[in-house]
């Protein structure tokens, strides 16, 4: 017992790095047109290792096939009903038409793209799995940990079956928008859980209604996010409209959520300010130390939507922009945490 509880707060270290890992991997399939480079789920084309050679999924008479491996014959893509090895000429008995969707597209960047995105899915779901069973450990101490790591539990596979029926249903629009709200909850019970388990705060309070202002500011990022959410969407449909050429014209083909969206950053960078200066003035290492990480990823942040705005938005520039509004998110309800732990002391 006493292994498991030293364990738990590293696990939970792991947890939180893995899941920014799978956000910012998850832009990057979005961003390189790659949500599609593995047609089916849990497998990819029917593999348990995707193929690396266009060659792989094309038909070969007389070669022996698995039950469910695909080929792509006359721009359709064929998942076979059982194992066999296949007649000279194709032979549609032996196959079916994949019936979740019609995309039938193999490129080899985009099929591995998919994929390392959902190893990195995976072993974030290892880490929670371990999370919880360490977390048994507390179950007498401190219900919370369990609870948290219940939470994390369900959400990571609340994540995996949304994954599926994003692949299922061609990335369908409305589910993707859910996979970053849930994203978003990973995070924060990530935190909630290391914040149980250390329950430890040295920095004073200062100002009561400070852990208030902090909340406001995740309050407002997660909208935020999810406004930055239907932006990306909207981009990727007008980057359909243009091949995902002339970068150049995506800006001014975006509907009003672009001006929403940069009006709503002005409310954010105002709100993080008061936040940012309020820490500063407490005159405390630990906070001037949050304050000052805070600020510099609001100017980065502020960077990386000049660059969007301005240099035809970069695909690399996407994904950081999304991977720090991430950051900025769980920084701020860092600060609420420990915030309230320090009030928690004082009231006891």
């Amino acid at each position: 017992m006493k292994f498991l509880q030293k364990s738990l707060p590293l696990l939970a270290r792991l947890t939180l790095i893995f899941t920014f890992l799978v956000i910012l991997a998850g832009s990057v399939v979005r961003v390189t047109q790659s949500g599609m480079g593995c047609p089916d789920w849990p497998k990819c084309f029917g593999y348990y290792i995707p193929p690396t050679d266009p060659d792989q999924v094309n038909f070969h008479p007389n070669q022996a096939y698995k039950k469910n491996m695909m080929v792509i014959v006359n721009d359709t893509l064929w998942r076979a009903r059982q194992d066999f090895s296949a007649t000279p000429i194709f032979d549609r008995t032996q196959w079916e038409k994949y019936p979740k969707h019609d995309y039938a597209d193999f490129v080899v960047y985009q099929t591995w793209v998919e994929y390392i995105n959902r190893l990195l899915g995976a072993l974030l779901g290892l880490f929670v799995f371990a999370v919880m069973v360490a977390s048994l450990s507390y179950l007498k101490s401190n219900k919370w940990v369990p609870i948290y790591s219940f939470a994390l539990l369900f959400l990571t596979g609340f994540q995996a079956w949304l994954g599926k029926l994003v692949v299922d249903g061609n990335l369908i629009p409305q589910s993707i928008s859910i996979h970053m709200l849930g994203a978003l909850l990973l995070l924060l019970f990530a935190q909630l859980l290391l914040n149980r388990i250390k329950r430890k705060s040295s920095a004073p309070l200062g100002k009561p209604n400070l852990s208030w202002i902090a909340l406001g500011a995740v309050f407002l990022t997660v909208i935020q996010v999810l406004i930055g959410t239907q932006v990306r969407e909207e981009i990727d449909v007008i980057a359909d409209q243009f091949g995902h050429q002339q970068r150049n014209l995506w800006i001014d083909s975006l509907s009003s959520v672009l001006t929403l969206h940069k009006a709503f950053s002005m409310v954010l960078l105002a709100i993080n300010g008061i936040l940012i200066y309020q820490l500063l003035q407490l005159n405390n290492n630990v906070r001037t130390k949050q304050a000052r990480i805070l600020g510099g990823l609001l100017l980065t942040e502020i960077m990386l939507g000049i660059v969007l705005n301005y240099i035809n938005i970069p695909q690399a520039a996407q994904s950081l922009h999304l991977l720090v509004s991430c950051l900025i998110f769980s920084m701020q309800f860092g600060v609420f945490l420990s915030l309230r732990g320090r009030e928690a002391v004082i009231s006891r």
